[in-house]
């Protein structure tokens, strides 16, 4: 195996540093006549003499080392990169958004090999610097463009990570509205009552909105007095645009399914809404992971809800025509007097849980979060379970009171 080396007299040459040596890494290689030669390392000025030994350590035997193209810019790898995607269509979909209408226009022209680390920082600033761009949409251009860079890093077409040890956009603390008892049954009698029981299930079970849309008759244990979630209702590009129901969670493929505790009025209300309602068989697109929805395997299930036109529930149509208006005669605003959200409800359940105690690892599995991003998301809540929890772990390590033997000695 050739090994490295340098011909120049630079003091710094296997540790090179700004202003050091400015020269190549050479070996020795064998020609196809046999005869041997001095080869220049393509783009290893700079490196360490074990970065560039590693360099020529992964090109095989006989084979030159193929340059770096100086002239690649930021918005051809950005190509490349997005092309070698396997995530699923909506998240390609994000990822191409992103580079097209934000990472493209700023960085799509420049050379990679010419990005600087001063350069990130300040476009950082100019992203937190943004009224017009939200705090979470900047951070997910920031993902994308630290993962582009990465890509290009690992595979030979940067020397250094200009992102390495840059601080992303800051993003504040989750707001959210928790529902009062009386609001979230408020809002179930006021609902129409084909579908009222949407609503509790996101106050009583924790469900996300096309979870709750995707619920069927043969998820519900009645017997162990559960509820099995492992579906949705998708409209996205992935479905044309049309809801399917999908038997995939958002956390896929981490998590397959969850199970959730239904409360004795939850399960009434089921029973009572499939006897006026009967559920009604449709497509179930049994989805698997790095496998586009048309090549899914198709089944069948009896879903619960139904918009009046016999279509699958959608968010669009729930919006609009269900929840907003129910939140504006019930006169229910936020702080900033905005309409809450369905996903609030969801909110509601999780701090009900916390606030009463319920472990975060359990409350973690009813609604197919980590327990990480649970402590992350409600970080707050789990600092007020000192005051509850602290006099009991004082206890613990409380200094042993003698025993009445030894106090009488």
């Amino acid at each position: 195996m050739p090994t490295v080396y340098k011909r120049c007299d630079c003091p710094d040459q296997n540790r090179p540093k700004k202003g050091g040596c400015r020269h190549s890494w050479s070996y020795n290689r064998t020609k196809s006549d046999g005869n041997r030669t001095r080869a220049t390392l393509p783009d290893s000025v700079g490196l360490t003499e074990a970065q560039a030994q590693a360099a020529l350590d992964g090109i095989g035997p006989g084979a030159t080392p193929e340059p770096v193209k100086a002239n690649l810019t930021f918005g051809q790898w950005a190509a490349d990169w997005l092309g070698r995607r396997r995530a699923t269509e909506t998240t390609v979909e994000k990822y191409e958004i992103s580079i097209r209408l934000h990472l493209h226009p700023r960085w799509g022209k420049q050379r990679l090999r010419t990005i600087e680390k001063r350069q990130v920082e300040a476009w950082v600033q100019e992203l937190e610097a943004n009224e017009n761009l939200a705090n979470s949409t900047a951070l997910n251009h920031w993902k994308v463009f630290k993962s582009v860079i990465k890509d290009a890093l690992q595979n030979g077409q940067i020397t250094s990570n200009p992102t390495y040890e840059v601080e992303g956009p800051y993003v504040g603390a989750s707001e959210w509205y928790v529902f009062t008892p009386d609001e979230c049954w408020a809002i179930y009698d006021e609902f129409p009552h084909r579908y009222r029981l949407i609503p509790m299930l996101g106050f009583a079970c924790g469900t996300r909105q096309a979870e709750a849309f995707g619920v069927c008759d043969d998820v519900i244990d009645t017997d162990r007095k559960l509820l099995t979630v492992r579906r949705q209702v998708l409209k996205v590009k992935e479905t044309k645009y049309r809801p399917h129901l999908v038997e995939r969670l958002k956390t896929s493929p981490r998590l397959s399914s969850k199970e959730a505790p239904m409360p004795s009025f939850l399960q009434d209300a089921l029973e009572e809404h499939m006897e006026r309602f009967p559920p009604l068989l449709t497509e179930n697109i049994v989805w698997e992971h790095r496998k586009k929805v048309d090549d899914c395997r198709r089944t069948t299930a009896r879903a619960l809800f139904w918009t009046p036109y016999k279509n699958l529930m959608s968010g669009n149509y729930f919006n609009d025509y269900l929840w907003r208006p129910t939140m504006r005669k019930l006169g229910i605003k936020d702080e900033n007097g905005g309409l809450p959200t369905f996903h609030d409800l969801r909110h509601t359940f999780i701090s009900t849980c916390l606030q009463n105690n319920i472990p975060e690892h359990t409350v973690a599995a009813w609604v197919g979060d980590s327990v990480e991003e649970l402590r992350r998301t409600y970080s707050h809540l789990l600092r007020n379970h000192v005051d509850t929890h602290g006099a009991v772990a004082a206890r613990l390590t409380a200094r042993p009171q003698p025993s009445s033997a030894v106090a009488a000695a």
